[in-house]
């Protein structure tokens, strides 16, 4: 969970990255397993839903919204639109 709960939520795959190697997010194993996977897949949050999500990280769809909550979103629909501009700017930066 963010060590600092007046903090936003971070913006971009990047920060999200740099939170969770500073230790400023730390997860329990069960939101560490999904948060693994979404990191070095994006592509399943911004294009998957939320029980898709969970079936292929062999989790409950709760875990998956919790995992969001966790990170500092309000809803998984906040987390995917992040995820989204991300691939979005680095599909646009290849170009």
């Amino acid at each position: 969970m963010l060590q600092d709960r007046d903090r936003r939520p971070p913006a971009t795959l990047q920060e999200l990255k740099y939170l969770i190697a500073k230790r400023q997010i730390v997860f329990p194993n069960g939101l560490e397993q999904v948060a693994r996977q979404i990191i070095d897949r994006p592509e399943m949050i911004a294009f998957e839903s939320a029980a898709a999500i969970a079936r292929n990280c062999k989790v409950s769809q709760t875990t998956v919204h919790r995992l969001a909550q966790h990170i500092g979103f309000q809803t998984f629909g906040e987390f995917r639109a992040m995820i989204r501009d991300h691939l979005r700017k680095t599909a646009a930066d290849r170009h």
